[in-house]
């Protein structure tokens, strides 16, 4: 579908021009210049000037310029005198798409209201006219981009987008010439961190995107999601993610109930969905200890988790005897550092770690499992090794955003 500016250059080149496409008129030139209120609320002036010309041998020619806060275009055309054949040329397009961002977003994107963008884009193009309708390329590209939101708490900075793109009008199709890129060089949550993402994505003509490349740098680490397709209308992700030497600390934000502190590295595999039916889905995976980097955990405070199976004091004659056997009770030593460790106060060094996600249930109904053989960190307790499992039943989603609740219950043995 041709754009706004071929459209009113079109109508101007057949109303202003639109003589016979056989007879021969002398030469024209005619100027035209004006303002356009875009139909937005607060939405500024855009201005356009309008130069059409035609020759002698019934040739056709425009240019089209528009200007406003923000935005900056020039598009040509030339075509005979019958709108049969032509070609078309942007010369030169900028756009700033902060202000009109903050002037589209409550209709197109109510979301995005609040959000701030900077940098510019750029875009050229070509292409021929056929019957009146355009076709050809268009370049994108929009570098040292930045976007935040201060309300929902996250920014985006050093934003690069690059994209060629062919459409045809009349055939209304539209598609990636090569892969478009997208990098973003930090990303800042109040969750969490990351930095360097690289997306490298394939439009075709049915409108579904190919992902080639995603990755991430992240806690330390990498996520690098498989190849997948996203469906654009409506939008619907399916992806499986790898994770390398992610650092354990961040893990442990996400799940903020049984364990208070982590260091170490994690590798492992998850898979994610979004749709805006359901929002985000929490897919099966696994997470395992990296082998060659040294892991340390703190529990939670949870009095009785190791403890309960064990006596603080070894009764060694029957209760009976009274004061007796009291006496002869003598103190358990490994009962006050199990304490010190489920308290937290005591941290431990992981032999292995392991973690399964299956948000559907396994046979017991678990949506996680996550199992763990250590030792204190410390030396001189009267502990060695120590195993245990921290096992989740419930929505898995909630457990990752807000803590146990909402149904979910969690297990510690």
């Amino acid at each position: 579908m041709p754009s706004a500016p071929s459209r009113i250059l079109l109508l101007a080149l057949a109303l202003g021009l639109g003589a016979s496409a056989r007879a021969q008129l002398p030469a024209l030139s005619v100027e035209l210049q004006g303002d356009f209120l875009p139909p937005f609320a607060d939405a500024p002036k855009v201005r356009w000037e309008l130069a059409l010309k035609t020759s002698s041998a019934g040739r056709r020619e425009g240019s089209l310029g528009v200007s406003a806060p923000g935005l900056r275009a020039e598009v040509a055309v030339e075509t005979d005198a019958g709108f049969s054949s032509g070609a078309w040329r942007i010369g030169a397009a900028e756009v700033e798409p902060g202000p009109w961002l903050a002037l589209l977003a409550p209709q197109l994107a109510p979301a995005l209201v609040g959000a701030e963008v900077t940098g510019t884009m750029r875009l050229s193009g070509e292409g021929t006219m056929l019957q009146g309708q355009p076709a050809g390329r268009i370049a994108v590209e929009w570098r040292d981009g930045a976007a935040r939101h201060t309300a929902q708490g996250w920014a985006l900075e050093g934003v690069a987008f690059a994209g060629d793109f062919a459409f045809d009008a009349a055939a209304k199709t539209w598609a990636s010439v090569a892969p478009a890129k997208l990098t973003v060089r930090t990303i800042a949550t109040n969750r969490f961190g990351a930095r360097n993402l690289v997306l490298r994505v394939q439009l075709d003509e049915k409108l579904v995107a190919r992902v080639a490349e995603a990755t991430v740098e992240i806690a330390g680490g990498e996520i690098t999601a498989a190849p997948f397709v996203v469906p654009l209308v409506p939008p619907v992700i399916a992806v499986r993610l790898r994770l390398a030497r992610i650092g354990l600390q961040d893990v442990v934000a996400l799940v903020p109930t049984g364990l208070s502190e982590g260091r170490g590295r994690v590798d492992g595999e998850l898979e994610l969905g979004w749709s805006k039916a359901l929002g985000l889905k929490i897919g099966a995976g696994h997470l395992l200890m990296t082998p060659d980097e040294p892991m340390v955990l703190r529990l939670a405070a949870a009095p009785g988790l190791l403890s309960a199976s064990m006596p603080e004091r070894f009764t060694l004659l029957p209760a009976w005897l009274g004061p007796v056997s009291r006496w002869f009770s003598p103190v358990n030593p490994g009962f006050a550092d199990l304490v010190a460790i489920e308290l937290g106060r005591t941290a431990l060094t992981v032999d292995s770690l392991a973690v399964r996600l299956t948000p559907e249930g396994d046979a017991r109904g678990r949506s996680a499992r996550v199992i763990v053989s250590a030792r204190p960190e410390i030396a001189g307790t009267s502990i060695g090794p120590v195993s245990f499992e921290i096992d989740v039943t419930g929505p898995l989603a909630y457990v990752l955003r807000l803590g146990v609740e909402n149904g979910t219950t969690l297990k510690v043995r």
